[in-house]
């Protein structure tokens, strides 16, 4: 069912750090093994920002232990996208502008590695969206927001490239169209009839599975 999904970089990525640091199914990412993998320090306090303080160093992220576990998780990870991806401390930054363009980074970084692509290709997934929604709650341990999230994301990514393929093949028949009108029958080559006969043939073809 996915074989319209393209990744984006950014997921490709993240997919690369996981296979390098042995992170491969779901189960293998809980908040501590996902942070000693990369190097980086978890701290659970009552009340506590959440939020990652780092440099070109080190990094520690900071959870509030009031949370979920289920809000927990989808925290963690979109902390965790601020010092694998960014550089500098957001508390020290004075241009907003810039700041909310590292937050929208961490939130689509949030749905890459809290749900990686490649884990939930593995899954043994319903046909109905709901119930994928709540395969992806059980087996990565998050909430129905961020579950839902993941979804639309890939529904949106699936249609982009269906529609893209729709809108070159369009291309592709105006081009064939507009090169056998403007020339006289007898000049009609035989390459250029062979492709309007494989044209019309894949058309046809389309027509009678659509019935």
């Amino acid at each position: 069912m996915f074989w319209d999904y393209k990744r984006t970089e950014l997921e490709i990525w993240i997919e690369d750090i996981y296979k390098r640091e042995g992170l491969l199914k779901p189960s293998d990412l809980s908040i501590d093994n996902v942070s000693k993998k990369l190097g980086f320090g978890v701290t659970f306090m009552e009340g506590a920002p959440n939020r990652a303080i780092w440099d070109e160093e080190d990094a520690e992220i900071f959870l509030d232990s009031k949370l979920l576990i289920e809000e927990t998780r989808g925290v963690f990870f979109h902390e965790l996208g601020h010092p694998l991806m960014h550089y500098g401390d957001q508390g020290t930054m004075a241009n907003k502008g810039f700041k909310e363009l590292q937050e929208a980074q961490a939130n689509q970084f949030q749905l890459y590695a809290a749900m990686p692509f490649f884990m939930i290709r593995e899954l043994d997934l319903p046909n109905s969206e709901n119930g994928i929604i709540n395969v992806f709650i059980k087996e990565f341990n998050i909430n129905r927001s961020l579950a839902k999230k993941r979804v639309e994301q890939i529904k949106r990514r699936i249609l982009k490239t269906q529609l893209d393929k729709q809108y070159s093949e369009l291309l592709a028949n105006e081009k064939i169209f507009n090169y056998c009108k403007n020339i006289k029958p007898k000049e009609v080559p035989k390459h250029a009839v062979d492709i309007v006969a494989i044209a019309i043939s894949r058309k046809l073809s389309k027509e009678k599975v659509n019935v």
